[in-house]
Formats: structure tokens, sequence, C-alpha cells
């Protein structure tokens, strides 16, 4: 077993004829669009189809052209595998044929999307997870307490944009927010587009408001081409109300929430590594966070995100990396904040989540119920044929 580090240094010069894509590709290029500045790059091409090697490097020497952190909760080796990708004749002999990126504060919309086409003629779309933005994180929350957010509809329309540019089959990549972009285009956009996707990559994308779409045909549909990855102590990928057809990865960090970083996912051949199933903790984070998302009264949705809006407003920095550097005045910016809000919105917060010690006692009884499997682990990580399996 290997990282995508190694993987890129194994599968450097195989091209997608000898070795077809798969999962590991997709965590390549899920990471390597963390770096700013793609779109930005893209636009000074004039828009025009160019080469992944030369896009990718492009953005680094206008990310500065030195190796260094993306934000402050993103992996420090996300400029090194977008250069090693970059100087591959694999992920080189991909062009890319359009690029997008959304950015502003009300409503909370951080997206940004990439087509790229592979020498067969297949599309893959790329969907950025959340970025160092507070806005970004603003919008995690969204996903939360509103039923559809802006990012949902804008995610459907480029799938479809990418479909009506391009003849081939479609790959659809997405990590953590991506992830949930991903498997939200796909099944909302036309039945026509959805028959020509190949795979479907959500890499530990949180889940939906409820469970309606995993009762329809669309989701049925998708099935037998969804990946739906998520590492052994998963937490984000655990969130909200989501589906059970997960396959879980293997994960060299112990640490459960440094798991999210791709670059501790485990490799095999161009494939990931696959566990028997969730660890203690995700059994644990998946338990507690289904019971925390049913615990949370609907009523209190909108409270919820006005007191959201107030505390991000009140801390006064775009990204995370200036509330770290600033955090004395975006402490003192926030508390005022709270101090200045309603009192009944106050209210309405602290009663929305006073039932959490709850969640977090009844998750570890959920846990230590004994299984029908004799050797404790998760059930085989096989797709359901027929209906979904509900969280």
């Amino acid at each position: 077993m290997y990282n995508s580090h190694e993987y890129m240094i194994r599968y450097a010069d195989k091209s997608f004829d000898e070795v077809p894509f798969g999962g590991a590709d997709s965590f390549c290029l899920c990471q390597s669009f963390y770096v700013p500045s793609f779109n930005k790059t893209y636009e000074t091409v004039g828009k025009k189809e160019i080469a992944y090697s030369e896009l990718a490097a492009k953005t680094f020497d206008l990310f500065g052209g030195k190796y260094k952190k993306v934000g402050m909760v993103l992996s420090p080796q996300i400029s090194v595998r977008l250069v090693q990708m970059a100087r591959s004749a694999r992920f080189g002999s991909l062009t890319v044929t359009d690029s997008c990126e959304v950015f502003e504060a009300d409503p909370a919309v951080q997206f940004a999307a990439l087509t790229l086409r592979m020498p067969d003629g297949t599309a893959i779309v790329l969907f950025r997870g959340t970025d160092d933005s507070v806005i970004g994180w603003k919008e995690d929350l969204d996903i939360l307490v509103k039923k559809g957010m802006p990012s949902h509809q804008l995610a459907v329309e480029y799938l479809e944009k990418a479909a009506s540019e391009n003849d081939g089959e479609i790959i659809v990549c997405g990590h953590s927010k991506g992830g949930n972009l991903a498997l939200y285009a796909a099944l909302a956009c036309k039945d026509e587009t959805r028959e020509r996707l190949r795979t479907v990559y959500n890499i530990e994308g949180p889940g939906f408001h409820n469970y309606d779409w995993y009762s329809t045909k669309p989701y049925l549909d998708i099935l037998p081409k969804y990946e739906h990855l998520v590492p052994t102590s998963s937490f984000v990928g655990m969130m909200l109300a989501h589906d059970n057809d997960f396959k879980v990865v293997k994960n060299a960090m112990h640490l459960g929430p440094l798991q999210h970083d791709l670059s501790f996912w485990q490799i095999e051949g161009n494939q990931p590594a696959y566990a028997k199933g969730l660890s203690v903790q995700g059994k644990l984070n998946n338990a507690f966070l289904k019971r925390l998302t049913d615990l949370i009264p609907e009523q209190y949705y909108d409270s919820i995100e006005k007191v959201a809006n107030s505390l991000v407003k009140g801390m006064g920095q775009l990204y995370l990396t200036g509330l770290v550097q600033n955090l004395g005045s975006s402490l003192r910016g926030v508390v005022a904040a709270w101090k200045a809000l309603d009192p009944s919105l106050k209210q309405d917060v602290l009663t929305a989540f006073r039932d959490t010690p709850a969640a977090v006692v009844g998750a570890v009884k959920d846990v230590a119920k004994p299984t029908k499997e004799a050797d404790g682990e998760e059930p085989a990580n096989v797709p359901a044929e027929t209906q979904p399996a509900l969280a």
C-alpha cells in the first residue's frame, strides 16, 4: 500500500490506455484542485483547451512558485502533488476545457469546478471541497440548515454544461463538500446526462438534509457506478442523512479528523486500499451524527443560520489563516456579535443543541450493541442492488 505521492511516482508514465482511470486518480485530481488560482490561471489563457500539465505549471507559478501550505487546514503537500502531476505523462495527457469559480458572501457560496478531457474523449468533472475561506465553512453549515444551497444548483448547471461540450462518457469527482456536490449533480441532472456518467466519486462528502434522494430512481440508477469512499474513522462523510453504500478505505493517519486529508488515504494498484469496515471511532461518529441530525428540530434552522451569519461577520476575517493570525481581535468580535444578538435567537440555538450530550450517550450505546456479524465488523461494503441502504 502507498499514498498518492508514491502512486504518482509509480504510475507517472502509465497512460490511461495501459492503466484505466481509477480511484487513485480521483484522489490526486481532487487533492491538487485545492490549490488556489486554477480559474484565474485558466482565464489568462483565453479560456481555450489547454494541457493540464501547462495549466498546473502556470497555476503553481501564479501561486508563487513555492511549495507552501494552502491555508490552515489543507495539506502542505498539495502544491507538491500539483507539480508532480504537471510533470507526469499520465496526467499530462489530460487537457482542460473549462473552469468555473463563484465566491459570494451572502448567501455563502464557495464553488469551484474544472473540466478535463482524457485522450479517449471522456470528460472528468471536478468539484472542489471546502477551502480555507470562512465563507466556505459557513456554506458547510448551510448544508445542515438548508434544504438546498446555491452551490447545488451551480453544480448541476456545470455538469450539464460539461455534458453539452463533450460527446463521450463523464467521470464526476469531488472530495468533502465537493463529494456532496458531485453526488447531487449526478442525481439532479437530466436523465440523458446521467446515462453518460461512467463513475461518480464521492470522497467523504457529507450527506443531504434528509433521506429523500436515496429512495429515488436517479439514485438507484447511479448505484452501479457510484463510488462513495470514506476513511476508517470518517467524520465528515458521516454527517447528515447519508447512504450506507460507502466503501471504507485504509488510512495511514490514526487521528480521526486528520484522516479527511487525502494525503493519508492508502492505495493498492490504482484503486483505494479497502478496509473491512469502519473503526470503532468511525462507528461512534456515524451513530452520533445521525442522532444529532435527527435531534435538531427544523423550526430552529433559520435561527441557527442567522446566528452563524452574525458571528462570521463579527469575526471580521475572510480566511481561517487570518483568523489564527488575528485570533484575539477575531474572538472579541465574535463575543461582541453574540452579545448583540436578539435574546430569542440565542435561546433558539441553545435549545436546538441541548440534546447533544444525550446524542453522545446514545451513540455509545448504539455502537456497544452486539451485531449479527460474528467478527463485529461492518457488513461487506457492497452497494445494494435493488434498494438503497439508509443510514
